[in-house]
């Protein structure tokens, strides 16, 4: 007597595992580019890196008594001090946290000063003179930086406040302009 053909419907081990291991590809695939197309951290640390830097800046000018000043230039930025004695502005040497910094490739940025925008020089213009100037009453001068990605709406504006004595950040979509 011979026994009837089973017909079994299941799934084997092997088929199982090949199934999990598709689903655990894509969803690493889903995460990655979560992480990439999400906030850009490159972006943030740099927000996040230029309002200290402002803050510390005022908070040196009004312990001091003297005028710090914060220069934008193509491609970066740096902090001096004003010396009446010679009248002129001096890059802060010697300083390792308010030193000269360049923004990471590809990011762009657009500053305005008394509401007016202003064209940023050439790193290496010999003219030092700073757009923004946190005066040791600890005022600062009124101004607006648009930070953002070439190519990317997404970046943050930091800016004088109401009362010209405190720094704002705003985080901004469409930030370019």
């Amino acid at each position: 007597m011979r026994r009837a053909p089973v017909d079994s419907r299941g799934f084997t081990l092997v088929e199982i595992l090949v199934v999990m291991l598709i689903i655990g590809i894509v969803a690493a695939g889903m995460m990655l580019s979560l992480g990439v197309l999400g906030r850009d951290r490159e972006v943030d640390a740099e927000r996040d890196r230029i309002e200290a830097l402002a803050r510390l800046a005022r908070e040196e000018s009004v312990q001091q008594g003297r005028e710090f000043g914060l220069r934008f230039f193509v491609g970066g930025y740096e902090f001096a001090a004003y010396e009446p004695r010679v009248n002129r502005w001096d890059a802060l040497v010697g300083d390792r946290s308010l030193r000269r910094r360049e923004w990471p490739t590809g990011i762009e940025a657009a500053l305005r000063v008394e509401g007016r925008p202003v064209v940023l020089p050439k790193p290496d213009a010999l003219d030092r003179t700073p757009q923004i100037v946190f005066f040791g009453s600890g005022e600062i001068s009124t101004f607006e930086l648009t930070v953002a990605r070439g190519g990317s709406d997404e970046g943050f504006r930091l800016r004088s406040g109401a009362k010209g004595d405190d720094i704002e950040v705003l985080a901004v979509s469409g930030a370019r302009q």
